[in-house]
C-alpha cells in the first residue's frame, strides 16, 4: 500500500461527522462554485466510494452553483446540472447563469423542479441573442436576492420591459442589484416591492432622493454617484429615510467638479435618523473629514 492509499484508508475510517467538517473547508472560498472534477465538491466524489456517498449526501456542498450553460453541449448540460441540483437535496439555493446566449425556456425546464429552492439569483443576459429572458425570472416563491446583468451598449425599453415586469412580481425579493435602475421609470415599477438592499448605478442627487422615497423599507442601499461637470440642478427637496442604517456610495468622477460638492447637495437634503454606517468611495477630496463633519448636523 503506497502513501496515497494509506491517507485514503485512514480518511475513510472517520467518522462522518468529522468528514462532513473537512469536505465543506474543501470548497472553493468563492460566491458560487463552478461544476469541475478536479477540484471539490465533485473531486470529493471520484476519490473512493466511502467518500463519494458522504458527499453526494451533504447538501451544503452543493448548493451555490455557477452555471455557463454555453460552454457544454446542452444535453451534457442538463444532465450535470440536474445531478447537482439533485444533491441540494431542497436546501436553498444561490444560482448564478452566465452569459445566457439563447432561448430561456429550456433552462427554466432544467430548473423547474428547483424553483422553489432559490434563494439567491444572478443571472447575465446578451440582450441581443437571449429570447424572453424573463422566463427565467418568473414564479419564484423563494427569491430574497437578485442580480441582473445585461450585456449590450444599449438597454432600450423594449429590453428591458419584460425583465421590469417578471421582478415587479418577485413579492419575496429584499435585495435587488440590476443596472436597469437608473432611470424614473424603472424605479416606479418595482417601488410596491419591500426591498430592504438595492444597487443604484450612475445616479445623481435628485434621483438618489426619488429613490429612497419609493422603497420606505430600504436598510442598507448601495448607490454610484455620477460626477460630472453638467448642471447641478435646483437644491433637492428635503427628506428623511427612517430605517437606513447602512448607507454605501460609490462616487465616479467624470469632469472636474469637486465630488464633495455633489456629495453635500445629496446630504442637505438628506437625513438618516438611524443612520449607524456611511461609506464613501472613490473620486479624490482631501476634506473627508469637513464633509463628515457636515454630515453629522444632517443626522438628526
Amino acid at each position: 500500500m503506497n502513501l496515497h492509499e494509506e491517507l485514503v484508508f485512514d480518511l475513510c475510517r472517520l467518522p462522518t461527522e468529522v468528514l462532513c467538517h473537512i469536505f465543506f473547508y474543501c470548497l472553493p472560498q468563492t460566491d458560487y462554485t463552478l461544476p469541475n472534477s478536479k477540484s471539490p465538491p465533485m473531486l470529493l466524489t471520484r476519490i473512493c466510494r466511502r467518500l463519494r456517498d458522504v458527499a453526494a449526501d451533504m447538501p451544503s456542498l452543493w448548493c451555490r452553483l455557477s452555471m455557463n450553460i454555453d460552454y457544454w453541449n446542452w444535453r451534457q448540460a442538463t444532465f450535470c446540472y440536474d445531478s447537482w441540483l439533485k444533491r441540494t437535496q431542497g436546501r436553498p439555493l444561490s444560482l448564478e447563469i452566465t452569459r445566457i446566449k439563447n432561448d430561456t425556456t429550456d433552462l427554466r425546464t432544467l430548473l423547474q423542479p428547483y424553483i422553489s429552492q432559490i434563494f439567491s439569483l444572478k443571472v447575465e443576459f446578451d440582450s441581443l441573442r437571449a429570447i424572453a429572458p424573463e422566463i427565467l425570472l418568473n414564479d419564484l416563491p423563494a427569491l430574497q436576492e437578485l442580480q441582473v446583468v445585461i450585456h449590450a451598449l444599449f438597454k432600450t425599453r423594449d429590453t428591458l420591459s419584460p425583465i421590469l415586469t417578471a421582478i415587479s412580481r418577485l413579492f419575496t425579493l429584499r435585495s435587488l442589484n440590476f443596472e436597469a435602475l437608473d432611470c424614473v421609470h424603472s424605479i416606479k415599477r418595482l417601488s410596491h416591492l419591500n426591498l430592504t438592499n438595492i444597487d443604484l448605478f450612475k445616479s445623481n442627487p435628485t434621483n438618489i432622493i426619488n429613490l429612497l422615497q419609493k422603497f420606505p423599507t430600504l436598510s442598507s442601499p448601495k448607490i454610484e454617484m455620477l460626477v460630472d461637470d453638467g448642471p447641478c440642478g435646483l437644491p433637492c427637496e428635503p427628506f428623511t429615510h427612517s430605517t437606513i442604517q447602512l448607507l454605501s456610495i460609490q462616487v465616479i468622477v467624470r469632469g472636474l467638479i469637486h465630488p464633495a460638492l455633489t456629495l453635500v447637495r445629496l446630504f442637505d437634503a438628506l437625513t438618516l435618523p438611524n443612520l449607524r454606517v456611511l461609506r464613501v468611495e472613490g473620486g479624490s477630496w482631501p476634506c473627508v473629514e469637513d464633509l463628515i463633519s457636515h454630515y453629522r448636523h444632517v443626522v438628526k
